[in-house]
């Protein structure tokens, strides 16, 4: 199906070159000589591509454009027509939210130059929903909420700038690795076997950390009986996704960031530097900026990734994605445990509607799992959702009120309140520490790393 194109311009001529040029090219096109008339055009079928004049008699193109986009997320790209050499409206445009401008007087051959790459934007976009529904397994994320479209929206527009960091940021559980996954898929759709390389940084034991990043030479150290290459190296032409960025020893961290600054590194125990092409992508489930402030995570080098932010939000924010979510999930696990296709009873939804999934995503989809195994088909009802039992585990909020004091009276330090807390945390799970890290809100690596640090490991 060819493209849809929507010329609004109040100059006659301009219109009906634009028109037959366009129909000549293969596209669909109508046009529109005021605001008015527009958004009647819009409102009957929205278009893929809106070609937008900045002054019209019944108004300013700019406005209009930020009232479609107050709408909800774009649908349509959008761009805007401006004044010859009149930089201002231009910066104007993008800001609202326009794709790309062109100046007057037209010609029709940058006209066509810009719905040439739009048709290129428009195939990123349908890539965009096929990675992030991605048939190999259940998708982590949905794209029903004004939210996540505003985050595919970002995902869009990053892709398209191949070697900027971005940093992922939001909750445990909510798909910051399939978003780092989609950038990827989107970023190197046209490359063939470019490599995704994930590190969880937590995960990292402290004195390998430059090793397994860098690669190292033959005898570098004791161990190291053959050259080998590091995680940075195996993901040049591709992305390399840094999970739990902040786990990461401040020695290394330094490391980092000076790669990243001139995308060149040495193996440990290498002379020659190494230079590689590559997008870093990095995740937190923690508060960078507090971290940052207690001395823990290099400000150059937060500043240095978050050149491209996106956050993805919790799932209790986006209460819209529940139901696609949930019967993806029912569709998914059904097919792989060899069940007949199970559907969810207004019950069972209306219960995980009304659950506040402190684990996200990744809660609802064990809830579902557990409610396909459990249910005896073909629906699924209220009795098989079973919610989980961490949020009654929880210790009352007044069980960690107390904090070490010193003899002399002084405040403790930050690291002996945390390890005081953890101690309690601790003694209050009976020593079951995944509850514990799922209690504090932190993954199963990062707890682990916790309790090393303070030796109650």
């Amino acid at each position: 199906m060819s493209a849809s194109v929507l010329v609004v311009d109040d100059e006659a001529v301009f219109r009906v070159l634009a028109e037959e040029a366009l129909i000549s090219e293969g596209f669909e096109v109508r046009t529109a000589e005021s605001l008015r008339k527009a958004r009647s055009e819009i409102d009957a079928a929205a278009p893929d591509v809106l070609i937008l004049d900045r002054r019209l008699p019944d108004g300013d193109g700019i406005d209009f454009l930020k009232s479609l986009r107050a709408d909800g997320p774009p649908a349509t790209v959008v761009v805007v027509v401006t004044a010859y050499g009149d930089v201002e409206n231009a910066v104007e445009a993008l800001r609202a939210g326009a794709w790309d401008y062109l100046t007057k007087p037209v010609q029709l051959t940058d006209l066509l130059i810009k719905l040439r790459k739009v048709l290129e934007t428009r195939g990123l976009k349908d890539r965009l929903v096929l990675a992030m529904t991605n048939a190999a397994g259940p998708p982590t994320v949905a794209l029903r909420s004004p939210a996540m479209l505003e985050v595919a929206e970002r995902l869009r527009r990053v892709s398209l700038s191949p070697f900027t960091p971005v940093f992922m940021r939001g909750p445990s559980g909510v798909g910051k690795q399939r978003a780092a996954e989609t950038v990827h898929d989107l970023t190197w759709a046209g490359e063939h076997g470019a490599p995704f390389v994930e590190v969880n940084c937590a995960a990292l034991p402290d004195d390998l950390v430059e090793s397994e990043l860098f690669g190292h030479e033959k005898g570098a150290f004791t161990d190291a009986r053959s050259t080998r290459r590091g995680l940075i190296e195996m993901a040049a032409g591709g992305t390399l996704f840094l999970d739990e960025i902040t786990e990461l020893p401040l020695r290394s961290q330094a490391k980092l960031l000076k790669f990243l600054d001139t995308m060149r590194f040495r193996r440990l125990g290498g002379q020659r530097e190494i230079a590689v092409e590559l997008r870093v992508v990095a995740a937190t489930n923690q508060d960078p900026e507090a971290l940052v402030l207690a001395g823990h995570f290099r400000e150059d080098l937060y500043h240095r990734l978050t050149v491209f932010v996106v956050t993805l939000p919790a799932l209790a924010a986006r209460p819209e994605d529940i139901p696609d979510l949930a019967q993806t999930f029912v569709s998914f696990f059904a097919k792989r445990i060899r069940k007949r296709a199970f559907h969810l009873s207004p019950g069972a939804l209306h219960a995980l509607r009304s659950y506040d999934y402190p684990g996200n995503v990744r809660e609802l989809r064990n809830i579902v799992e557990r409610a396909v195994i459990l249910s005896r088909g073909p629906e699924i009802t209220e009795r098989d959702i079973v919610l989980s039992e961490v949020r009654e585990q929880r210790p009352p909020r007044d069980a960690f009120v107390w904090v070490p004091a010193r003899a002399e009276g002084s405040p403790p330090s930050l690291d002996e309140v945390e390890r005081a807390y953890l101690v309690r945390l601790l003694e209050h799970f009976e020593g079951h520490r995944s509850a514990a890290a799922q209690a504090m809100g932190v993954s199963y690596p990062t707890f682990l790393r916790r309790l090393r640090d303070f030796g109650l490991d």
